[in-house]
């Protein structure tokens, strides 16, 4: 038990790196009780011990032992790679179910798996999925609820994800797109299922259940609001918004618990439990994974360790405040509370030929490692859409030059009501970075992952900078004004010493 409770511990901390910081993924600390609860359910109904026959739980074992290291290695780099945390919470229920298989045959196998599998509910969704579900759910939403308050003969009209009303603007963002509700009732879902031991067919049904009963409750989250706001203005939102997002999110929690009663019927009864006791079989393997655990977790922090270093290099930026119509812009609140960031930033400007310029800058110092998981999520795909815009270009990875550093940037277009706003997008992770050694890929890319293994990269510093800009025909004229542009902007720190990008 003792191996096993440190390999959940290992994976408990790497997936605590989303549900601290995430709010799609808060509730991912009740799904460990929840394991926890049932195992300690079933243990009371577990059947007679079965001899361990085959040999290929050992090779499954074996290999996902094996795997474990790489993976936690490579983890630690890169705590924001969805990739990284499947894998690991696979390798982890691997041993863990040939560990019950070893002790107990396939009998106890069959018995005690979904127990162990319901922690794959508290992983990260792949980007691609997440992303796809966030944006449609915000669309549906948004019409639903326009359609209602115009049917309550509230004027409403709709322009992408921002419905306009009589007192004002207001955008359906993503903690009102359903997303969040829609993944807690899916895991409640599951939890449920499992404890009442409804057959796959009912738990599939409740499943279903659980997603219908989450949209609808959201739908009147955000109905709700958006009348608040018709009828008080949008400033008044943001006090309505927790109560009612409570009040609806234990409402819909009863409701599935009371569909999971109608679905799955009464708790079945317990058996009397078996007085058989567990194998002590193949204990030469639990205690070589112990001892690899512990390579793996003292050898990964002495790798990263010995090629710690202090930074040395580094860039911000300087607003143009002698810009016509320059306009510092305020961080709101739950942008704050979201972000988390250590420094941020946001302004606006206008040029002489006439282009528009909103730019936002964030920072979060070195030390936690979740702020790479903050960093990599605030991206213009996610963002332009959640504010209605459409996106119509990708022009991949451009790179500026300021102050002998090679910056990237991906360049994005978005349109919205005729509006073309082209969208420079930089993430940059500090650590040591110099004119000799400019940081040249893509921060994104699979090789630059496994780049910052190599190189020893861990809790380092993070920073973002987004500039739009609007008033070009086409990509090729604002990526020239871009160039133009930024170099006035970057500002490159060295040792604390502060150097005009554009004067190098």
């Amino acid at each position: 038990p003792l191996v096993f409770g440190v390999l959940w511990c290992l994976l408990i901390a790497e997936l605590s790196q989303y549900w601290a910081v995430v709010p799609e993924y808060s509730f991912g600390w009740l799904v460990p009780v929840f394991c926890g609860f049932l195992m300690f359910v079933r243990w009371k109904s577990r059947p007679a011990v079965q001899a361990a026959k085959s040999w290929m739980p050992t090779a499954i074992f074996l290999v996902a032992g094996i795997g474990f290291l790489p993976t936690w290695v490579i983890g630690q780099a890169n705590p924001d790679w969805r990739v990284i945390a499947w894998l690991l919470a696979g390798e982890t229920v691997a041993l863990s179910l040939c560990g019950i298989y070893f002790a107990g045959g396939l009998s106890w196998l069959k018995h005690f798996s979904f127990s162990v599998c319901l922690i794959l509910a508290a992983v990260p969704w792949p980007t691609f999925v997440e992303d796809t579900v966030t944006q449609e759910l915000t669309k549906v939403s948004t019409a639903l609820t326009v359609g209602l308050l115009n049917l309550f003969q509230i004027h409403a009209v709709q322009h992408g994800n921002l419905i306009q009303l009589n007192s004002g603007l207001i955008g359906v963002d993503e903690a009102c797109s359903g997303i969040r509700s829609l993944q807690a009732a899916l895991m409640m879902s599951l939890f449920l299922g499992g404890l009442y031991r409804a057959s796959v067919f009912r738990r599939c049904a409740l499943l279903v259940a659980g997603a219908i009963l989450a949209f609808l409750c959201n739908s009147a989250r955000t109905l709700l609001l958006t009348a608040v706001a018709a009828g008080e203005g949008p400033d008044v939102m943001a006090s309505w918004h927790d109560p009612i997002g409570y009040a609806l999110a234990a409402i819909c929690f009863f409701l599935v618990w009371c569909a999971a009663r109608i679905i799955s019927g009464p708790l079945v009864r317990l058996a009397t439990p078996v007085t058989t006791e567990p194998r002590s079989c193949r204990t030469h393997l639990i205690l070589a994974l112990g001892g690899w655990l512990l390579f793996t977790v003292v050898g990964t922090e002495v790798w990263y360790r010995i090629h710690d270093r202090a930074e040395t290099v580094r860039w911000s930026v300087a607003w143009p405040v002698h810009k016509d119509q320059f306009v510092n812009l305020p961080i709101l609140k739950y942008e704050e509370e979201f972000l988390l960031f250590d420094e941020g930033r946001g302004a606006e400007w206008r040029n002489r030929d006439g282009s528009h310029w909103v730019g936002y800058f964030f920072r979060w110092n070195r030390g936690p490692r979740w702020s790479r998981v903050l960093a990599r999520g605030h991206r213009p795909e996610v963002c332009f859409p959640a504010a209605g815009y459409k996106a119509v270009g990708d022009y991949g990875m451009v790179t500026v030059q300021a102050g002998g550093l090679l910056i990237p940037f991906h360049v994005m277009a978005f349109e919205n009501s005729g509006d073309q706003e082209y969208v420079f997008f930089c993430v940059w992770e500090e650590g040591g970075e110099s004119p000799q050694h400019p940081q040249l890929e893509d921060s994104w890319s699979q090789l630059t992952r496994l780049r910052s293994v190599l190189l020893g990269k861990r809790r380092l510093g993070q920073q973002t900078l987004e500039l739009a800009v609007s008033g070009y025909d086409n990509p090729e004229q604002a990526e020239a004004a871009f160039r133009r542009e930024i170099v006035k902007l970057i500002e490159i720190k060295t040792n604390g010493l502060v150097a005009d990008a554009s004067a190098r």
